[in-house]
């Protein structure tokens, strides 16, 4: 058992990052390695409701960005969120979860297990609610902002235009963070939130391995299609 933490902004184990923005929350509670947070932090997110293939995806994703020794974080939510962790702990690679209520209470319960094998990973768990903390509308609004605060660049794997995604794209840009979108093969139609933010929103699409890895900033690593 995991005991429930917590740090204020001026204490040494609050996220550097967040110590630059005037908006974050000025206690956090937490569950496990917190440290990670100070890493390079890669969000992937999407919808829900993904198909088969999107979550295929998205779990690739996540196992090349343990491979590669990166954090990756969202909201342990059911889609595309928890596919992209599954990957991250296929292989032991460290993840953060934010959550959208009170530690003491994983949600969504079906990912309880999810939530202990990033634990064990050596991830960790993150809330700006205390315990006993229900999640309300509100708060997973202000969980996807913690996502964005959290995160050095966003990746988003499949949305929708008027989805829940793109309240955490909307404050990935308010915090200037770089946005990156997979992107279909020439003759296949990409998501349609993907394409708008591709269009309006200058985000990088990312199609294979060499697209993710240019996105990242690392360039020593190309191969060929990793979604193909």
């Amino acid at each position: 058992m995991w005991e429930i933490c917590s740090c204020q902004k001026d204490d040494e184990i609050y996220p550097k990052g967040f110590r630059e923005i005037k908006s974050a929350p000025k206690l956090l509670y937490y569950k496990g390695d917190i440290t990670i947070c100070n890493d390079m932090v890669i969000a992937v997110i999407g919808k829900r409701d993904a198909s088969a293939r999107y979550l295929e995806i998205a779990r690739r994703i996540g196992r090349i960005l343990a491979q590669k020794g990166i954090t990756v974080l969202n909201g342990l939510a059911l889609g595309i969120d928890t596919a992209a962790l599954e990957g991250v702990v296929e292989l032991n690679g460290k993840a953060i979860a934010v959550m959208p209520g009170g530690l003491d209470e994983i949600y969504p319960k079906k990912n309880q297990e999810l939530a202990e094998r990033i634990l064990k990973n050596g991830g960790c768990l993150i809330s700006e609610y205390p315990q006993g903390t229900k999640p309300q509308r509100y708060s997973f609004v202000q969980r996807d902002r913690i996502q964005a605060m959290l995160s050095s660049k966003v990746l988003i794997v499949d949305a929708e235009k008027d989805g829940g995604t793109m309240q955490t794209v909307d404050y990935a840009v308010k915090f200037s963070k770089p946005l990156g979108c997979f992107a279909e093969k020439e003759g296949i139609q990409s998501p349609e939130g993907n394409q708008l933010l591709i269009e309006t929103r200058k985000a990088c699409p990312i199609g294979d391995k060499a697209a993710l890895m240019e996105f990242l900033n690392r360039q020593d690593y190309y191969q060929m299609s990793l979604f193909g």
